[in-house]
């Protein structure tokens, strides 16, 4: 648990391959079953305050208390995602959600946190990826503001997974 901002929720992981990506966690690690958006529906997207467009593509699962996160950038202006792979995939950030959105971001402006890339989806949740110049790579840290209807959801698929047999491994959202 973070004792500035809650619990992290969520360790999200960027790759080139989301198929691929989502086969090696439910084959090999037995993870499952994977939620996917084949294209998140942004508002607007910011990378270091400039507008950009992306499409990506966003598999989530669980296991136990922890979401998993893959997300794979099929289309549109650099990014953060784009930037992160010129290293190789892997662990991108941390995510933890935010009752007081305004208030999360404020704490991390004065722990020396700086907006990456920000924006929103079409169902108005503001979203924030926040890192410090010259930290490792993986580091970063998501600050989602929280709705009931977004931790509902949460909780739906959370369950989902703790029944998951292993059959029907990816479902389509």
């Amino acid at each position: 648990m973070s004792r500035l901002f809650g619990p992290v929720m969520q360790t999200a992981y960027v790759v080139r391959d989301l198929d691929a990506a989502m086969a090696h966690w439910t084959g090999v690690l037995g993870v499952g079953p994977f939620f996917v958006t084949d294209a998140v529906p942004y508002a607007e997207v910011r990378y270091r305050g400039w507008p950009i467009a992306i499409g990506t593509r966003v598999a989530i699962a669980y296991s136990g208390e922890q979401q998993i996160e893959l997300i794979q950038q099929t289309s549109g202006d650099p990014s953060m995602f784009t930037d992160f792979l010129e290293g190789g995939e892997g662990m991108h950030h941390v995510c933890v959600v935010a009752s007081d959105f305004a208030g999360a971001m404020d704490l991390a402006a004065r722990h020396g946190l700086e907006i990456v890339q920000d924006g929103a989806t079409t169902a108005g949740i503001r979203f924030a990826y926040l890192d410090r110049p010259g930290t490792p790579r993986g580091s970063a840290l998501e600050i989602v503001e929280g709705s009931r209807g977004l931790l509902r959801y949460f909780e739906r698929l959370k369950g989902v997974a703790a029944a998951w047999d292993g059959t029907e491994a990816v479902r389509r959202i």
